[in-house]
C-alpha cells in the first residue's frame, strides 16, 4: 500500500515551507509540505515531522519553532533543508537566514513566515506532531513555491 497511498499524496498540490529551530544556539531546518493552520483563536498551528528526524527533539528542547513559507524563487533553500545528513549548526551554511525578536531563524528572502511557541508534540504513527501557538508573523509580496507529483511548480502570472 505504501507506493499506491505515496502516490495518491503526490495528487495534492501543496506549499512549500521550511520549519527551524534554534535549539541552545544550534540552529536546524527541515523542508515540510505538512504545514496547515489548526485555529484563528487562539492561532494555532502544526506541522508533521518524522519521528527519526532530529527536529522533534530539538524543537522540544527550544520550546518553539519557525516556518518560512517559501516564495517561487528559493527551490535551491528547500532542497537545502531537505537534503539527509546535516548537523545543526550555528549558522545555516548555504542559505540565508536572519531571527526574529523572539529568537527563531528564518529563511531570508521568503514569502511569509511565522514563529511559535510549543504547545504540544504528539507522536502518531512514524511522525510527530507539532502545535505551535503563533507568536510573530510576516507576510510578503511574491508567489508561493508549490511542489505537486513530485516537482517544484509555480502559480502562472495572476
Amino acid at each position: 500500500m505504501s507506493d499506491g497511498f505515496r502516490e495518491t499524496l503526490a495528487a495534492w498540490p501543496s506549499g512549500v515551507s521550511v520549519v527551524t529551530t534554534n535549539a541552545e544556539g544550534q540552529l536546524y531546518g527541515l523542508t515540510v509540505s505538512s504545514f496547515s493552520s489548526l485555529s484563528f483563536d487562539p492561532p494555532l498551528v502544526l506541522v508533521c515531522v518524522a519521528n527519526e528526524n532530529r527536529l522533534p527533539a530539538m524543537v522540544d528542547r527550544s520550546g518553539g519553532f519557525a516556518v518560512s513559507i517559501l516564495e517561487r524563487s528559493q527551490e535551491q533553500a528547500s532542497r537545502y533543508f531537505a537534503r539527509a545528513g546535516r548537523t545543526p549548526s550555528e549558522h545555516f551554511m548555504e542559505i540565508a537566514g536572519r531571527h526574529t525578536a523572539s529568537g527563531q531563524p528564518v529563511i531570508e528572502g521568503s514569502l511569509a513566515w511565522l514563529t511559535c511557541r510549543l504547545r504540544r508534540a504528539i507522536p502518531e504513527g512514524d511522525h510527530t506532531i507539532l502545535i505551535g501557538e503563533v507568536l510573530e508573523t510576516y507576510a510578503g509580496e511574491g508567489q508561493p513555491l508549490l511542489y505537486w507529483r513530485r516537482a517544484y511548480r509555480s502559480i502562472g502570472t495572476p
